[in-house]
């Protein structure tokens, strides 16, 4: 009978054990999710923010051209 209690005990640890693994596996699944946005979110702003500067800086070249005016 102690054996098929201490099979039981083991049982129902391993059971636990598993659970808790799910849990674990299922927070980190979401962590890594957040981060993916985040992240895709972070690059999204970085591009604006790049396009933005590249458009200054062809304003910024075209009115220096037309300062200078034509080529020699």
């Amino acid at each position: 009978m102690a054996a098929l209690e201490r099979l039981a005990e083991t049982q129902d640890i391993l059971d636990r054990t598993e659970a808790l693994a799910a849990r674990q596996r299922h927070r980190v699944e979401q962590s890594r999710t957040q981060l993916l946005e985040k992240i895709s979110r972070t690059q999204d702003e970085h591009s604006a923010v790049l396009a933005q500067h590249g458009a200054m800086l062809t304003e910024i070249l075209s009115i220096l051209r037309d300062a200078n005016g034509p080529a020699r």
